[in-house]
């Protein structure tokens, strides 16, 4: 990472360097214009051959397009820019370079975060979906049970109606047999009762005793038939 930031603050500062150094070289190389020596050429009369020979000199040292006056211009700007690149390194290099760098830690950092996110995210959707899963199947399971406690608890409840009608059914017989046991106590009271009060009354209208006996009988099979 450090060499490829060297590399490109070579290529920034190679670029800075061209653009700067790049037009006063162009306008070195290009031809004076301004001179208006060619005019003057063509307009002065013919001279001697030694004088043609100064002129043609002095227009080939004129018209040189790198003379020493633009060469030195052109040094002084390079060394301008260099200079200029030195302090501009100098005091502006580290604090660009922590800037950037602390810049970049920063965008590393909010990167890793979110993708910490994302990763969290992801984890607590898949155990919600565990425990969705989990859940569906513990509400299967409860239904299961439920119902099937239902089933428990029904046949219970009607074993207990079976029981509680046979239950009431024999109280109600064994009732009916009471009842049954009890007229007849009362009816054989009555009868034993009813049957003394005609001995008595037999016994008091001076009757042998077997017609007492005849009539005893007879109202005994009565009472029987009605029983």
């Amino acid at each position: 990472m450090k060499l490829y930031k060297g590399y490109r603050g070579c290529i920034m500062l190679f670029t800075l360097f061209f653009l700067v150094a790049f037009p006063p070289l162009l306008l070195a190389s290009t031809p004076d214009t301004d001179t208006g020596d060619t005019a003057l050429i063509v307009d002065e009369p013919a001279l001697p051959d030694d004088a043609h020979g100064q002129e043609a000199a002095g227009h080939q040292q004129h018209g040189n397009p790198l003379s020493q006056v633009k060469l030195q211009d052109f040094g002084w700007r390079i060394v301008n820019f260099i200079a200029l690149m030195i302090i501009l390194v100098k005091f502006l290099a580290k604090p660009i370079g922590n800037a950037l760098s602390g810049r970049r830690e920063k965008i590393v950092l909010e990167i890793e975060e979110l993708e910490q996110k994302r990763a969290d995210a992801e984890k607590v959707y898949q155990e919600f979906q565990d425990k969705l899963a989990t859940v569906e199947a513990d509400i299967d399971k409860i239904v299961e049970r439920a119902v099937a406690q239902a089933e428990v608890e029904k046949k219970k409840i009607l074993e207990k109606a079976e029981a509680a009608a046979d239950e009431l059914k024999r109280s109600a017989e064994q009732a009916v047999n009471n009842e049954i046991v009890e007229a007849r106590k009362q009816l054989r009271a009555e009868v034993a009762e009813k049957a003394a009060v005609m001995a008595e009354e037999i016994v008091k209208k001076n009757l042998n005793r077997d017609d007492q006996k005849l009539i005893i009988e007879n109202y005994l099979a009565r009472v029987e038939a009605m029983s």
